[in-house]
């Protein structure tokens, strides 16, 4: 199948520091949001420790598997990512806190025109992710 007439659109997600980090949920929230309305699944979510943007749009990849849409459908992935110990970080006032775990809702949809333009060997090797757990939403599939 071709990839790249694939367009993902992030649904929803969750964050998960460890136990005792100091995170204002609310305030990294609302900014990661606000990047999703603007860049869609290109928001950059969390960052590496050398500085390096990471996208919602690099760890979809991870839920293009053998369950891809039809011309009729769109398949709604959940993804769960465990992340290595401080190695991604998100971004508030004055400091970063580790991200520890992380689950993104992903809807798939065939189009005609190409949609995505990332390209894995374009991206540095992912050091960050321990494992990734994808379910597909059988119950959210909608014929569009």
């Amino acid at each position: 199948m071709d990839h790249s007439k694939i367009y993902c659109e992030p649904r929803s997600f969750k964050l998960a520091f460890n136990e005792g980090a100091p995170a204002q949920i609310e305030e990294i929230n609302a900014e990661i949001l606000d990047a999703v309305q603007k860049y869609s699944i290109k928001a950059i979510f969390a960052y590496t420790k050398a500085g390096r943007g990471v996208t919602f749009e690099e760890l979809a990849q991870n839920g293009m598997n053998d369950v891809l849409p039809t011309s009729e459908k769109e398949v709604v992935k959940e993804l769960t990512f465990d992340f290595e110990d401080d190695k991604l970080f998100v971004l508030q006032t004055h400091t970063m806190t580790p991200l520890a775990r992380m689950k993104l809702t992903v809807a798939y949809s065939l189009k005609e025109e190409e949609f995505i333009s990332f390209d894995p060997k374009s991206v540095p090797a992912d050091d960050y992710t321990s494992s990734v757990f994808i379910k597909v939403k059988e119950d959210k599939v909608a014929v569009i």
